[in-house]
Protein backbone atom coordinates (compact mmCIF):
# COMPACT_ATOMS: atom_id res chain seq x y z
CA UNK A 1 0.00 0.00 0.00
CA UNK A 2 2.68 1.97 0.81
CA UNK A 3 4.26 1.87 -2.46
CA UNK A 4 1.31 2.34 -4.78
CA UNK A 5 0.84 5.61 -2.81
CA UNK A 6 4.59 6.67 -3.77
CA UNK A 7 4.40 6.23 -7.28
CA UNK A 8 1.05 7.94 -7.39
CA UNK A 9 2.02 11.49 -5.69
CA UNK A 10 3.78 12.62 -8.78
CA UNK A 11 1.41 11.81 -10.98
CA UNK A 12 -0.88 13.55 -8.72
CA UNK A 13 0.95 16.20 -8.82
CA UNK A 14 1.45 16.71 -12.34
CA UNK A 15 -2.51 16.27 -12.61
CA UNK A 16 -2.63 19.38 -10.31
CA UNK A 17 -0.03 21.31 -12.49
CA UNK A 18 -1.84 20.76 -15.84
CA UNK A 19 -5.08 21.56 -14.12
CA UNK A 20 -3.61 24.76 -12.57
CA UNK A 21 -2.44 25.51 -16.30
CA UNK A 22 -5.33 24.93 -17.93
CA UNK A 23 -7.11 27.15 -15.89
CA UNK A 24 -4.70 30.15 -15.89
CA UNK A 25 -4.76 29.68 -19.88
CA UNK A 26 -8.39 30.03 -19.23
CA UNK A 27 -8.20 32.97 -17.29
CA UNK A 28 -5.35 34.34 -19.91
CA UNK A 29 -7.73 34.28 -22.70
CA UNK A 30 -10.62 35.48 -20.43
CA UNK A 31 -8.89 38.48 -19.98
CA UNK A 32 -9.21 41.46 -22.50
CA UNK A 33 -6.56 41.71 -25.01
CA UNK A 34 -4.93 44.68 -23.48
CA UNK A 35 -3.88 42.87 -20.76
CA UNK A 36 -2.45 39.67 -22.90
CA UNK A 37 -0.28 41.96 -24.59
CA UNK A 38 1.00 43.50 -21.58
CA UNK A 39 0.95 40.13 -20.00
CA UNK A 40 2.97 38.74 -23.19
CA UNK A 41 5.66 41.80 -22.61
CA UNK A 42 5.97 41.22 -19.26
CA UNK A 43 6.90 37.65 -19.78
CA UNK A 44 9.02 38.37 -22.25
CA UNK A 45 10.80 41.31 -20.39
CA UNK A 46 11.21 38.56 -17.35
CA UNK A 47 12.91 36.25 -20.44
CA UNK A 48 14.81 39.11 -21.38
CA UNK A 49 16.33 39.80 -18.23
CA UNK A 50 17.32 36.07 -17.37
CA UNK A 51 18.73 35.87 -20.74
CA UNK A 52 21.00 38.80 -19.91
CA UNK A 53 21.76 37.56 -16.66
CA UNK A 54 22.51 33.79 -17.11
CA UNK A 55 23.73 34.61 -20.94
CA UNK A 56 24.08 37.91 -22.73
CA UNK A 57 26.51 39.79 -20.18
CA UNK A 58 28.77 37.07 -19.67
CA UNK A 59 29.15 36.42 -23.46
CA UNK A 60 29.91 40.43 -24.16
CA UNK A 61 31.99 40.47 -21.01
CA UNK A 62 34.35 37.50 -22.18
CA UNK A 63 33.61 39.15 -25.81
CA UNK A 64 35.47 42.34 -24.36
CA UNK A 65 37.87 40.72 -22.23
CA UNK A 66 38.77 38.88 -25.32
CA UNK A 67 39.07 42.12 -27.67
CA UNK A 68 41.28 43.89 -25.03
CA UNK A 69 44.02 41.55 -25.26
CA UNK A 70 43.62 41.00 -28.75
CA UNK A 71 44.41 44.95 -29.05
CA UNK A 72 47.18 44.29 -25.90
CA UNK A 73 49.34 41.76 -27.43
CA UNK A 74 48.96 43.75 -31.34
CA UNK A 75 50.38 46.86 -29.58
CA UNK A 76 52.71 44.52 -27.91
CA UNK A 77 54.09 43.30 -31.09
CA UNK A 78 54.14 46.39 -32.52
CA UNK A 79 56.40 47.62 -30.24
CA UNK A 80 58.68 44.45 -30.87
CA UNK A 81 58.51 45.04 -34.69
CA UNK A 82 59.51 49.01 -33.92
CA UNK A 83 62.11 47.78 -31.75
CA UNK A 84 63.33 45.40 -34.58
CA UNK A 85 63.26 48.25 -37.07
CA UNK A 86 65.07 50.26 -34.96
CA UNK A 87 67.70 48.25 -33.59
CA UNK A 88 68.39 47.05 -37.51
CA UNK A 89 68.47 50.90 -38.48
CA UNK A 90 71.26 51.28 -35.86
CA UNK A 91 72.86 47.90 -36.75
CA UNK A 92 73.15 49.30 -40.81
CA UNK A 93 74.34 52.81 -39.74
CA UNK A 94 77.03 51.06 -37.55
CA UNK A 95 78.16 48.93 -40.47
CA UNK A 96 78.52 52.16 -43.02
CA UNK A 97 80.57 54.39 -40.31
CA UNK A 98 82.21 51.29 -39.57
CA UNK A 99 83.02 50.87 -43.69
CA UNK A 100 83.64 54.67 -43.91
CA UNK A 101 86.27 54.56 -41.20
CA UNK A 102 87.72 51.70 -42.38
CA UNK A 103 87.95 52.97 -46.05
CA UNK A 104 89.31 56.37 -44.03
CA UNK A 105 92.40 54.07 -42.55
CA UNK A 106 93.11 52.14 -45.99
CA UNK A 107 93.40 55.49 -47.60
CA UNK A 108 95.80 57.11 -44.27
CA UNK A 109 97.63 53.81 -45.25
CA UNK A 110 97.95 54.61 -48.87
CA UNK A 111 99.17 57.94 -47.73
CA UNK A 112 101.53 56.89 -45.18
CA UNK A 113 103.03 54.11 -47.55
CA UNK A 114 103.33 56.27 -50.44
CA UNK A 115 105.53 59.14 -47.69
CA UNK A 116 107.62 56.01 -46.60
CA UNK A 117 108.36 55.39 -50.41
CA UNK A 118 108.98 58.68 -51.08
CA UNK A 119 111.00 59.41 -48.03
CA UNK A 120 113.10 56.13 -48.55
CA UNK A 121 114.08 56.75 -52.20
CA UNK A 122 115.52 59.80 -51.12
CA UNK A 123 118.00 57.79 -48.62
CA UNK A 124 121.13 55.99 -49.83
CA UNK A 125 120.00 52.05 -49.95
CA UNK A 126 121.36 50.03 -47.63
CA UNK A 127 123.84 47.92 -50.59
CA UNK A 128 125.00 51.40 -51.86
CA UNK A 129 126.01 52.99 -48.18
CA UNK A 130 129.13 51.32 -47.57
CA UNK A 131 130.76 52.35 -51.03
CA UNK A 132 128.93 55.74 -50.76
CA UNK A 133 130.97 56.66 -47.31
CA UNK A 134 133.92 54.61 -48.56
CA UNK A 135 134.25 56.94 -51.84
CA UNK A 136 133.42 60.06 -49.21
CA UNK A 137 135.73 58.96 -46.91
CA UNK A 138 138.46 58.61 -50.35
CA UNK A 139 137.52 62.65 -51.25
CA UNK A 140 138.98 63.41 -47.40
CA UNK A 141 142.52 61.85 -47.48
CA UNK A 142 143.64 63.35 -43.93
CA UNK A 143 140.55 61.27 -42.28
CA UNK A 144 141.44 57.58 -41.57
CA UNK A 145 139.23 55.26 -40.08
CA UNK A 146 139.81 53.73 -37.55
CA UNK A 147 136.98 51.37 -36.96
CA UNK A 148 133.06 50.31 -38.44
CA UNK A 149 130.44 48.89 -36.75
CA UNK A 150 127.34 47.56 -37.77
CA UNK A 151 124.57 48.50 -35.88
CA UNK A 152 122.18 46.09 -37.07
CA UNK A 153 118.29 46.26 -38.47
CA UNK A 154 115.86 47.51 -36.45
CA UNK A 155 111.77 46.56 -38.55
CA UNK A 156 110.24 49.72 -37.72
CA UNK A 157 107.13 48.32 -37.61
CA UNK A 158 107.15 45.67 -35.88
CA UNK A 159 107.33 47.05 -31.93
CA UNK A 160 110.48 45.04 -29.89
CA UNK A 161 111.80 43.45 -33.22
CA UNK A 162 115.08 45.97 -33.40
CA UNK A 163 117.90 44.23 -34.44
CA UNK A 164 121.89 44.28 -32.09
CA UNK A 165 125.02 43.83 -33.07
CA UNK A 166 125.05 40.32 -31.31
CA UNK A 167 122.47 39.13 -33.25
CA UNK A 168 123.29 40.71 -36.70
CA UNK A 169 125.40 37.48 -38.17
CA UNK A 170 122.86 35.41 -37.38
CA UNK A 171 119.93 37.50 -38.88
CA UNK A 172 122.18 38.08 -41.78
CA UNK A 173 122.45 34.10 -42.73
CA UNK A 174 118.94 33.49 -41.74
CA UNK A 175 117.38 36.07 -43.74
CA UNK A 176 119.13 36.03 -46.69
CA UNK A 177 116.88 33.16 -48.17
CA UNK A 178 113.45 34.70 -47.10
CA UNK A 179 111.66 36.89 -49.59
CA UNK A 180 110.96 40.55 -48.16
CA UNK A 181 107.80 40.64 -46.38
CA UNK A 182 105.32 43.33 -47.77
CA UNK A 183 104.74 46.43 -46.25
CA UNK A 184 107.76 46.21 -43.89
CA UNK A 185 110.19 48.97 -43.38
CA UNK A 186 113.65 48.44 -41.63
CA UNK A 187 116.66 50.43 -40.01
CA UNK A 188 119.83 49.60 -41.13
CA UNK A 189 122.69 51.64 -39.30
CA UNK A 190 126.70 52.22 -39.37
CA UNK A 191 129.02 52.80 -36.48
CA UNK A 192 131.93 54.94 -37.74
CA UNK A 193 135.14 55.74 -35.61
CA UNK A 194 136.93 58.42 -37.33
CA UNK A 195 140.55 60.58 -37.03
CA UNK A 196 142.04 63.42 -38.25
CA UNK A 197 142.27 66.95 -37.89
CA UNK A 198 139.08 69.09 -36.53
CA UNK A 199 138.74 70.97 -39.48
CA UNK A 200 139.40 67.79 -41.68
CA UNK A 201 136.56 66.01 -39.78
CA UNK A 202 134.06 68.77 -39.77
CA UNK A 203 134.45 69.01 -43.39
CA UNK A 204 133.57 65.42 -43.45
CA UNK A 205 130.22 65.77 -41.71
CA UNK A 206 129.62 68.71 -43.75
CA UNK A 207 130.00 66.83 -47.32
CA UNK A 208 128.22 63.91 -46.35
CA UNK A 209 125.38 66.28 -45.24
CA UNK A 210 125.42 67.52 -48.57
CA UNK A 211 125.47 64.29 -50.31
CA UNK A 212 122.67 63.78 -52.94
CA UNK A 213 121.50 60.89 -51.50
CA UNK A 214 121.26 61.30 -47.40
CA UNK A 215 121.54 59.54 -44.30
CA UNK A 216 120.33 59.42 -41.08
CA UNK A 217 122.40 60.96 -38.58
CA UNK A 218 122.25 59.37 -35.30
CA UNK A 219 125.02 60.09 -32.30
CA UNK A 220 127.67 61.99 -32.74
CA UNK A 221 130.78 62.46 -30.50
CA UNK A 222 134.15 63.96 -31.00
CA UNK A 223 137.01 63.75 -28.23
CA UNK A 224 140.71 65.22 -28.74
CA UNK A 225 142.75 61.79 -28.80
CA UNK A 226 146.16 63.61 -29.68
CA UNK A 227 146.28 67.36 -30.40
CA UNK A 228 145.93 68.05 -32.68
CA UNK A 229 144.00 64.61 -33.78
CA UNK A 230 140.30 64.01 -32.68
CA UNK A 231 138.12 61.31 -32.63
CA UNK A 232 134.53 61.42 -34.07
CA UNK A 233 132.26 58.63 -33.69
CA UNK A 234 129.45 59.15 -36.34
CA UNK A 235 126.18 57.05 -36.24
CA UNK A 236 124.66 57.04 -39.60
CA UNK A 237 121.21 54.76 -40.70
CA UNK A 238 119.20 54.43 -43.62
CA UNK A 239 115.83 52.85 -44.73
CA UNK A 240 114.61 50.79 -46.37
CA UNK A 241 112.08 48.21 -46.86
CA UNK A 242 114.59 45.73 -47.81
CA UNK A 243 115.39 43.61 -45.52
CA UNK A 244 118.27 42.24 -46.00
CA UNK A 245 121.56 42.82 -43.87
CA UNK A 246 124.04 45.89 -44.33
CA UNK A 247 126.94 43.74 -43.89
CA UNK A 248 130.74 45.40 -43.51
Amino acid sequence: MTSTNTAAAPAAALAQLATRGRVLLRQFHQRPPRERLLLIAAALAVLLVLADQLWLSPAWRSFQAARSARAMALQQQQGLLNDIQQLQSQGAAQVRQQQADLQQWRQRLRDGDTALRGHADSLVGPEAMRDLLGQLLARHGEVRVRAVRSLGRSDLLTPGAAGTPATAASAARTDSSTDNPAGGLYRHGLELVLEGGYADLLAYLQAMEALPQRVLWGAVSLKVDQHPRSVLTLRVYTLSRDRTWLEI
